[in-house]
């Protein structure tokens, strides 16, 4: 053990530091040395994780950012009243929230348990008595390397729910407002370095109907003229998707040969 450290205090590093240079001087003594030392990993592990309260707050303003930003972009709220349908946002934004709180508690959970998991198995190879050939520095950022990654993680979590969040806010208003269909876009048609999905991307442009819309209802779209958007994914709910619709409101926006006669006539006058 190394003298003068508080391993009650000490950081996730200088735990990992100490167990390696433990095993590589003295090799492996007993199952009771390495329980010792992945006890204290796991604890320096809690220690440098964000804690969950801080994680929902965090998760909490940062959807709220999202949630401004995609209001101040939809200019055509205002035309039927965002109170209306205020209540169904704001209860969006915390499913999100209880959804990414909950994926970044359990890859904490799996990034700690991989870090214990390539400790232990280090451990095994040491030979009796230790080794002076072993890169310690290599090793540690080894063992080291899953549970250091967990904040990066959290960060992808919370920009991938925020794409959806963005993207059920948008379909909620524009449903509301009157929408009856959506062209599909993907990021990759003006990103080359997206990792786009080739059916996402080759979808791309095509244009999907709301199902039961007004236009619809109204005798002006024929049923079943294209693919509703309820038969196949969202935007964005796929995992770290990007894509977006781009709402249509007006029958004058669909192929002619998607408008019944009623229609036809209607965009005639």
């Amino acid at each position: 053990m190394a003298p003068g450290i508080d391993y009650s205090r000490a950081s996730f590093a200088q735990i990992i530091r100490a167990a390696v240079d433990d095993l590589t001087s003295r090799g492996y003594q007993s199952e009771a040395q390495v329980d010792y030392w992945a006890m204290l990993i796991r604890e320096a592990a809690r220690r440098t994780t964000t804690p969950n309260h801080e994680i929902e707050n965090a998760l909490r303003k940062h959807f709220g950012r999202e949630y401004e930003k995609v209001i101040n972009r939809l200019n055509r709220v205002e035309r039927f009243g965002l109170a209306s349908i205020d209540p169904m946002l704001h209860a969006e934004i915390e499913r999100r929230i209880r959804t990414a709180a909950d994926l970044i508690k359990v890859n904490k959970t799996e990034r700690v348990e991989q870090t214990l998991s390539r400790f232990r198995g280090w451990c095994s190879s040491v030979p009796p008595g230790g080794s002076r050939a072993t890169d310690k520095r290599e090793v540690a950022s080894h063992i080291a390397k899953p549970t250091q990654r967990q904040k990066f993680e959290a960060r992808r979590v919370a920009i991938d729910q925020g794409h959806k969040l963005a993207a059920n806010i948008e379909e909620v208003v524009a449903i509301h407002g009157g929408a009856i269909a959506g062209v599909w876009h993907d990021r990759g048609e003006h990103d080359s370095n997206y990792d786009a999905r080739k059916a996402h991307l080759a979808r791309s442009g095509k244009v999907f109907l709301v199902r039961d819309s007004w236009a619809i209802k109204q005798g002006l779209v024929r049923r079943g003229a294209a693919t509703y958007m309820d038969e196949i994914e969202r935007p964005a709910e796929l995992t770290f998707c990007s894509c977006k619709y781009k709402y249509l409101s007006s029958i004058r926006d669909l192929p002619e040969d998607w408008l019944t006669e009623k229609g036809r006539e209607a965009i005639s006058h």
